[in-house]
């Protein structure tokens, strides 16, 4: 189902591509294009194709409203089975954008 292994989410950005591939997983299921999904949230195709890849990590609102369009359980998204104190062990690769006041 997945290409990643849950044994192998040690990093945060092997977990951001595998909740992104279950978000594409989930429309492609649906038959949903990628502008289907992005014009029920408002965002651009690009920008949930980033999701899709791992290549972002948005707010949980994002993830919500995602989860939303596509009519599933937030829950069904995010949930995800994997040792928690290994990926604990890493350091934090993930830089979080610096908002403008």
């Amino acid at each position: 189902m997945h290409d990643l292994s849950i044994m192998s989410i040690h990093t945060d950005e092997a977990l951001l591509k595998l909740i992104g591939n279950r978000i594409r997983e989930l429309r492609k299921e649906q038959n949903l294009s990628l502008r289907d999904v992005a014009f029920k949230i408002g965002m651009e195709p690009s920008n949930l194709s980033v999701i899709e890849n791992g290549r972002s990590n948005p707010q949980i609102l994002t993830y919500a409203r995602i989860a939303s369009a596509l009519s599933v359980e937030l829950s069904t998204i995010v949930t995800i089975e994997f040792n928690f104190q290994s990926f604990g062990e890493q350091a934090p690769s993930y830089q979080a954008r610096k908002h403008k006041k």
